[in-house]
């Protein structure tokens, strides 16, 4: 950018102070609003260039969608030959490309992460605005946990990446969250379905290639969820998985609300030298970290990696040595210390080196991750993809709590009452019961009259199951009301639990989404993960949800609220398994609210089968779900 350096003043109010990055198409510069006295991120690009009305356009259209976990665009102008967006700072974000630097992330932050990102995605999906441009870059996290997606609709226009409907952008951004995923799990970067390369982040290794695609998570590393290998397989090998980031937050949801309090899917940290301080002394160790995946034990591998780090730094090094102990905070870097000697930060990596060639294939990578970390340089400055990024301080959330009800208010031993109160309580009873003597007396005398002598009036008694009224028996008489008796409703029997039913057992049904089939609200519904026909792909004969009940019943009927016609079977039983089961009832193709009438032979049970044999299509013709918004049983 001719024109823009330290000092310059664009808008007549933001003093550039520094420039953070740079690429073919536009410039990233720290800036002071020196209107607002505030720190502003400015994105810089000549006025002439083919991308800068699109990019302008782009960025006005992102300021007007309101979420905290995009990147908010505060103001958008032209000054001479140069435009400019101004973006809010992001100070201390961490870009996902280099919190993975030492390994991939713990599950559960993966999911956390990408999770928000597609939801904010989501709501912009709404507005007509989409990413295109997805990368590890695109996604940051603020020193309070907070995420922030950048880019949006922005790095697309400067980009020139190539417009797409609506749909296809939506897949597109799906896609691109993925390949987030999968990155967070491995460290590693996918090839985009279809066999095209694209520019891969700078830092991270390209994924393992095996026939028909990329190697799955479980493949490379430790630990994985079977719900988010699945979807990376599917949608980075099989071209099919969510269509947008709405039905990517669905399918991986919920996610914590809070980062973890360390780092690392690989569990591996790198060890750093203790070296002396000149006096005798020696410096405090750095943390190392190891996280066994389940059913291990971490003491074999800790001790490997920890003894033969400190063997070969002392070795190399003499007065160094290495030591392993408690955790370190999540996301730090173990670095050398300062003035540690070349040949010590060469033993300590040749010994991570060494430890990491018994650890196996699985996890080989990140061990050499390990060893690579201490020849790193300070990550501290501006060296990563994007700006050192500011932001105003963010406001914690206040954490949601439950407050119990207040306790009664309970006074000493109460006294005694008066003589006088006695006596009045005596003549209130006293009158009451000469009351109910004398209406006893007066209906005992009128016992054998009548008032038709001639017929006698019979006594009917019908249980109704429906709205319409039956005859009377003595219909003939409509002065002679007939005696009728209908049965109340039935209470509805309280859910105290439930989960998700998949005999076949080949993957998660969204267990977390089983409350909502039964929280009272039509609105919300338990959807299972999705197939490409209404057979489950010829794989199963259905799947559905258990629930259970708060006390042994005799089931009288259940009610369904379907968003979808589907074919369901219900059964009561007090095992999680159809053997064996009661059936309820059964409907075909049926949506909206509908009541199952059960058999009256039918036996107690704790435990209810919503069975959905024929699921119905959910936001596209080939997702086919099963779908139950409510459940309630009587």
């Amino acid at each position: 950018m001719h024109g823009i350096g330290p000092g310059t003043v664009l808008g007549g109010r933001y003093a550039v102070t520094l420039r953070t990055s740079e690429t073919r198409t536009h410039e990233r510069w720290r800036a002071a609003d020196q209107t607002l006295d505030r720190e502003v991120v400015l994105v810089c690009f000549p006025v002439g260039s083919s991308v800068a009305a699109p990019t302008l356009d782009a960025a006005r259209r992102a300021a007007a969608i309101e979420d905290t976990r995009l990147t908010r665009v505060l103001d958008v102008g032209i000054d001479g030959d140069t435009a400019f967006i101004v973006e809010e700072p992001l100070t201390g974000a961490m870009p996902m490309s280099h919190l993975l630097q030492a390994g991939g992330l713990p599950a559960e932050e993966v999911r956390r992460l990408v999770g928000e990102a597609a939801s904010a995605l989501e709501r912009a999906r709404h507005r007509g605005l989409h990413h295109l441009v997805l990368t590890p870059s695109s996604l940051l996290r603020l020193p309070d946990g907070e995420v922030k997606v950048r880019g949006l609709a922005i790095e697309a226009a400067l980009s020139d990446a190539d417009l797409a409907s609506d749909e296809r952008a939506s897949r597109v951004d799906a896609v691109g969250l993925v390949k987030l995923i999968y990155a967070g799990l491995t460290a590693r970067w996918p090839a985009t379905p279809g066999g095209q390369t694209p520019v891969r982040p700078v830092g991270l290794e390209p994924a393992p290639s095996v026939v028909g695609g990329v190697a799955a998570p479980s493949e490379i590393a430790v630990g994985i969820p079977n719900d988010l290998d699945l979807i990376c397989r599917m949608t980075l090998n099989e071209d099919r998985g969510p269509i947008s980031p709405g039905d990517l937050a669905l399918q991986i949801a919920p996610w914590p609300s809070e980062q973890p309090t360390s780092d690392g899917a690989s569990g591996i940290r790198l060890p750093a030298a203790q070296v002396g301080d000149g006096a005798g002394r020696q410096s405090p160790p750095v943390a190392q970290r190891y996280t066994p995946p389940p059913g291990r034990s971490s003491g074999d591998l800790y001790s490997r990696l920890s003894g033969a780090a400190g063997g070969a730094v002392a070795g190399g090094a003499g007065a160094g040595q290495i030591a392993a102990k408690g955790a370190e905070p999540a996301g730090s870097a173990a670095l050398a210390a300062p003035g540690t000697s070349a040949s010590v930060g060469g033993a300590a990596a040749g010994a991570a080196a060494g430890a990491a060639s018994g650890i196996g294939e699985r996890i080989g990578s990140f061990a050499r991750a390990a060893a690579e970390k201490s020849r790193l340089p300070d990550l501290t400055g501006d060296q990563f993809e994007g700006e050192d990024i500011a932001l105003a301080e963010a406001l914690e959330e206040a954490p949601r709590t439950r407050l119990e009800p207040p306790l009664p208010v309970l006074g000493g031993t109460p006294e005694g009452p008066s003589g006088a109160q006695s006596r009045i309580a005596l003549a209130i009873v006293g009158a009451l019961v000469l009351v109910a003597l004398v209406i006893g007396i007066n209906n005992v005398a009128k016992i054998g009259e009548s008032d038709s002598p001639a017929e006698a009036r019979p006594t009917v008694t019908v249980t109704r199951t429906n709205t319409t009224p039956e005859p009377s028996a003595t219909a003939s008489q409509p002065s002679t009301p007939s005696t009728t008796t209908q049965a109340p409703p039935a209470e509805p029997v309280r859910i105290v639990g439930g989960s998700s039913f998949d005999p076949q057992d080949d993957g998660e049904e969204s267990p977390r989404l089983v409350p909502l089939a039964f929280d009272g609200d039509p609105e919300t519904a338990w959807k299972s993960r999705w197939y490409a026909t209404d057979t489950y792909n010829r794989s199963k004969e259905g799947v559905g949800l258990v629930l259970d009940l708060s006390a042994p019943t005799v089931v009288r009927e259940v009610e369904l609220t379907l968003p979808a016609a589907q074919d369901v079977t219900v059964y009561l039983t007090d095992e999680a398994q159809l053997e064996g089961a009661q059936q309820i009832g059964q409907i075909r193709d049926t949506s909206g609210t509908v009541t199952i009438k059960a058999p009256r032979d039918i036996e107690p049970g704790t435990k209810l089968i919503v069975w959905v044999t024929r699921p119905a299509p959910d936001e596209a013709p080939t997702h086919h779900r099963a779908q139950i918004a409510e459940v309630v049983v009587r």
